[in-house]
C-alpha cells in the first residue's frame, strides 16, 4: 500500500493532485488544516493536508471500502467549493509527501527459512567456530527487528486505547465502542498505519448511523406526520420550525394540529406560530375530531400533529397517544417522529425509546444539540431501535435552529474532532 500527504488551498486541490499523481483510485484517510511554514508564513492562510492510501495492485471495481471513502469524500469537496473561491488569490500552494514505511511479514519469513537453509549447510562443511560466528551475527540483528516489530504494534494498540476512550469519553455505550475496537482486531496487524485503523473505524460508524430518513410527501393526499415524545424535549417548537421551512422554503400548504389538551401553553404557542405562517390551525380533542379535520385538508402537502407530552411510564396518556396515532392508518399516509433532547440521560432515552416502540414504529429527531458536547446518544438510540435519524435541532430560534442529521459531522466529533 502507498500512503502519501498532499497540502492544497481547498481539500479539492489535495485531492485533484492526489488524484493527478496516483490517480482516481484513492483513499481518503484524513484532512485537516495544517498551518504554514517559514519565515513569512504568518503571512499566508492555513492549508487543507489530506492523507491517501492507494493499494499498488488496483482494487477491484466497485470494492465495498473504495465506495464508501468515495461518498464521504465527495459530501466534504462539496463543502470546500465555497473556500476555494475565497482563497483564489492565495500564494501557490505547497505539496509535501511522505512515505509511510511498512514492514513486510512474508519477506522476513523468507529471510529466516534462507538462515535456517545456511545454518544447516555450514554445520555440515564448516568447523564449529565459523558456525557459531554465523549465528552470533544472526542473532544480533533479529531483536533488532523483534523490538521494532513490538514497538509498531504498541504503538497501535495505544492508538485503539486512545480512540476507546474518546468514544467513552463521548458517552458512546461500552458494548458499541466495543465492538468497533473489536472489529479492528480482527484484521490488526503490528504494521497497520493509525490512519487505516482511524479509517476503519469511522466508515464503521459512518455505517452503524444509516441513511438519514426525513419527512417526505405522501404518493396522494396530505401527508399526516405525528410528534411524539416526552414533555420538555422541544416538540411544539420543532414543529414549528418544520413547518415554517415547508411554508417559506417550499411553498408548501401546511395544516397545524394539536392533541394537547393538558397544557395551554403548548396550545397557544403552536396557534401563535400557525397565525405567523398564516396556515389553520385545530386542537383535537377525539380521534372522530382528526378524522373530521383531515378530511378537510387531505388536499394539503403536509398535516403536522402535536401530542401530548407525558412520562413514559403514564400508562392513560400513552393509551389516548396510541389511538390518535393510529386513528387515520386506513385513509392517510402517516409518518411518526419521536423528539428526544441529547441532554437526556442514557437510561431514560433507551426507557422512553421502548416504551413508544410499543406505540408505533418512528423516526428520531434530537433536540437541544446546543446544550451538550457529547453525541454519544444519538449512536446508543440509533443502535437501540434501529429507527432511522432524521433532524437535529441547536437552539429556540424558528425556522433557523434545526437541520437534517449529518452522519460525518457526528462521527467526527465521536472521535475527538472538531466542528
Amino acid at each position: 500500500m502507498i500512503i502519501k500527504k498532499f497540502t492544497a488551498k481547498t481539500e479539492a486541490e489535495a485531492i485533484a493532485l492526489a488524484q493527478k499523481e496516483l490517480g482516481d483510485d484513492i483513499m481518503i484517510m484524513t484532512s485537516r488544516y495544517v498551518k504554514p511554514k517559514g519565515l513569512f508564513a504568518f503571512l499566508r492562510k492555513k492549508q487543507v493536508e489530506i492523507t491517501v492510501a492507494k493499494e499498488e495492485e488496483a482494487p477491484e471495481p466497485g470494492k465495498k471500502i473504495r465506495a464508501g471513502v468515495s461518498e464521504i469524500d465527495a459530501l466534504r469537496v462539496a463543502a470546500e467549493k465555497a473556500e476555494k473561491e475565497k482563497n483564489e488569490k492565495e500564494p501557490e500552494k505547497e505539496v509535501r509527501s511522505t512515505h509511510s514505511e511498512n514492514y513486510d511479514r512474508s519477506e522476513a519469513l523468507a529471510v529466516e527459512e534462507k538462515l535456517d537453509n545456511i545454518q544447516s549447510l555450514l554445520e555440515q562443511k564448516l568447523s564449529k567456530d565459523l558456525a557459531r560466528k554465523e549465528a552470533e551475527e544472526a542473532k544480533k540483528e533479529e531483536p533488532e527487528k523483534e523490538e521494532e516489530t513490538d514497538k509498531n504494534k504498541q504503538e497501535r494498540i495505544d492508538f485503539l486505547k486512545l480512540l476507546y476512550n474518546t468514544m467513552i469519553d463521548n458517552e458512546v455505550g461500552e458494548q458499541y465502542a466495543n465492538e468497533f475496537i473489536d472489529e479492528v482486531e480482527k484484521n490488526f496487524s503490528p504494521d497497520m498505519s493509525m490512519e487505516t485503523i482511524l479509517a476503519h473505524v469511522y466508515q464503521k460508524i459512518i455505517l452503524k448511523f444509516g441513511k438519514t430518513e426525513c419527512i417526505t410527501p405522501a404518493d396522494h393526499g396530505a401527508k399526516v406526520v405525528f410528534f411524539i415524545g416526552p414533555t420538555g424535549v422541544g416538540k411544539t417548537t420543532t414543529l414549528a420550525k418544520l413547518a415554517s421551512k415547508f411554508c417559506l422554503n417550499e411553498y408548501k400548504k401546511v395544516a397545524l394540529f394539536t392533541t394537547d389538551t393538558y397544557r395551554i401553553s403548548a396550545t397557544d404557542q403552536l396557534k401563535t406560530y400557525a397565525g405567523i405562517l398564516g396556515v389553520p390551525f385545530h386542537i383535537i380533542y377525539t380521534t372522530e375530531e382528526l378524522k373530521e379535520n383531515y378530511e378537510r385538508y387531505k388536499e394539503y402537502d403536509y398535516i403536522l400533529v402535536d401530542t401530548a407530552g407525558h412520562s413514559h411510564k403514564n400508562e392513560e396518556q400513552r393509551a389516548d397517544t396510541e389511538q390518535y396515532l393510529h386513528a387515520l392508518d386506513e385513509i392517510a399516509q402517516c409518518e411518526k417522529f419521536l423528539v428526544l433532547s441529547a441532554t437526556t440521560k442514557y437510561k431514560d432515552l433507551l426507557a422512553i425509546a421502548d416504551a413508544y416502540r410499543e406505540l408505533t414504529s418512528y423516526k428520531l429527531i434530537f433536540t437541544k444539540l446546543d446544550e451538550t458536547t457529547t453525541y454519544g446518544n444519538l449512536l446508543n438510540v440509533r443502535l437501540h431501535t434501529m429507527a432511522a435519524l432524521s433532524y437535529v435541532t441547536n437552539g429556540q430560534n424558528v425556522p433557523d435552529d434545526i437541520e437534517v442529521f449529518n452522519a460525518q459531522g457526528a462521527v467526527k466529533k465521536l472521535l475527538g474532532g472538531s466542528d
